[in-house]
């Protein structure tokens, strides 16, 4: 482990070290709080142990593993998401104006911010993350699904690179095989997000001002289906959900 993270920048050894040191040390310590009587249920770690799950999902290395998840998806998505949102607000001024006048609404005179349930109802806020969302990706990398009890068949247009005249396609993926998409693809399609490059956030946003519901079968931010993020309902503000 020392030969690996000495090649690294100093960024990326604090990384290894909390993904490869630290995240088995936290599920020790969980597992020897349980072991002298101590109940733990406000940690991850603590609830997962005391859970009703198979002992084989609760073995070192399956905690460590759900850890990763956890840190990689509490931490670098969001990181990101938020980097990207900032960007544009502070380079885009009349943007952040509008959204600090929005906000200014609903905040008290004590000029704290009020509870989530008072800014998830701000449409333009709304707005502003969803766009952030588009563009930062969330797993911008292939995510995969396999359909194991029938074929699919794929209908669609398709022209050739260069081409302005398309054709109909049909295909059969036959059962068992994998089958996916990027939401750096997706979420850079021209017919759905026009201009898919700029950071517009009132795409999402009708002539009532109400959010367009029919744009969020189209971010992948993330993931759909069953295997979807359970981060979602932490983000997307619940009026526009």
């Amino acid at each position: 482990m020392a030969v690996i993270t000495r090649r690294l920048s100093a960024d990326m050894e604090i990384l290894f070290n909390a993904l490869i040191v630290d995240m088995p040390n936290h599920v020790r310590k969980a597992q020897a709080d349980l072991d002298m009587g101590l109940e733990s249920r406000t940690t991850v770690f603590g609830s997962l142990l005391q859970s009703d799950l198979p002992p084989g999902e609760k073995s070192l290395q399956r905690m460590t593993e759900e850890g990763f998840s956890l840190f990689a998806a509490g931490t670098e998505t969001v990181s990101w998401a938020l980097t990207v949102i900032t960007y544009h607000l502070l380079a885009k001024p009349a943007m952040l104006k509008k959204l600090t006048a929005e906000i200014s609404q609903v905040v008290d005179s004590s000029g704290s911010l009020p509870p989530w349930a008072a800014l998830e109802k701000l449409p333009y806020l709304g707005a502003i993350i969803h766009e952030g969302l588009r563009l930062s990706y969330g797993l911008a990398s292939r995510t995969s699904r396999i359909a194991t009890a029938e074929d699919l068949v794929y209908r669609g247009d398709w022209a050739p690179k260069g081409s302005h005249t398309s054709t109909k396609v049909e295909y059969v993926i036959p059962r068992g095989y994998a089958v996916g998409m990027s939401s750096g693809i997706t979420h850079h399609d021209e017919s759905v997000f026009p201009d898919s490059h700029s950071f517009l956030p009132e795409r999402w946003l009708d002539e009532k001002n109400q959010h367009r519901k029919q744009l969020d079968r189209s971010l992948l931010a993330f993931s759909k289906g069953s295997r979807g993020c359970v981060g979602i309902k932490q983000v997307i503000p619940r009026s526009v959900d």
